[in-house]
């Protein structure tokens, strides 16, 4: 079960009729091109690989709801969604420097940032895009103005037992607790295959190896 928060972060709207996040059974989706497995509201309608303009990013894009080109429920899952390097251990760090990651995320585009518990022995970051985003002169550094987002999304970081940096998108048109509760259950049941195509890639080899010892022998 998740250990995360049940806080709504958007105005309570219509649910898309053809979305099921009030089913109680998941439905459990295996990406054999990027080694995972979520648990879904339904089996999506759709899935994209690399939804996005940077070629450098990997992962999918489960839709459960759309009209036309406007998605209005999915996940995007990202399987590199940020640089082990440069972002601390959610589980290990000290509190002030994950408390200056944070107070980093909410000066990029996040109204909330904020530690959780992913499963009882991981942690990972629960983020909130802003609803009000401010426009600043890049040359000046004063503020021209601000714009009201059309969406906030919801986002989940947070580092594999394998040592993937992983990111669990919510795009929905409602964020009520019934839709955050359901995204949550999915980020808690996420697994990374990763490790067992590498253990079962090692046995392949080593039956390949012991086959052919076998038959130099004779």
């Amino acid at each position: 079960m998740m250990l995360l928060t049940a806080t709504a972060f958007a105005e309570e709207v219509a649910a898309p009729e053809e979305s099921a996040a009030s089913n109680d059974e998941p439905y459990i989706y295996t990406s054999e091109d990027f080694k995972y497995t979520i648990a879904c509201p339904i089996k999506p309608l759709a899935v994209v690989r690399n939804p996005w303009q940077e070629p450098e990013k990997r992962g999918e894009m489960l839709v459960f709801a759309n009209e036309g080109w406007n998605i209005q429920y999915a996940y995007l899952i990202q399987v590199n969604a940020f640089d082990n390097a440069n972002v601390p251990d959610f589980n290990t760090a000290d509190k002030a420097v994950l408390d200056d990651y944070l107070e980093k995320l909410k000066e990029n585009g996040f109204g909330l940032a904020e530690l959780v518990s992913i499963t009882a022995q991981n942690k990972g970051v629960y983020a909130v895009t802003a609803e009000t985003i401010e426009v600043v002169n890049k040359e000046t550094g004063e503020l021209e103005g601000e714009f009201v987002a059309d969406r906030q999304d919801i986002y989940t970081f947070f580092r594999t037992p394998a040592g993937r940096c992983v990111s669990v998108q919510l795009r929905s048109v409602n964020l009520d607790k019934e839709f955050l509760d359901t995204y949550r259950y999915g980020v808690a049941s996420f697994k990374d295959n990763s490790a067992d195509d590498k253990k079962a890639d090692k046995k392949s080899k080593k039956d390949k190896k012991s086959k052919k010892d076998k038959k130099d022998k004779k």
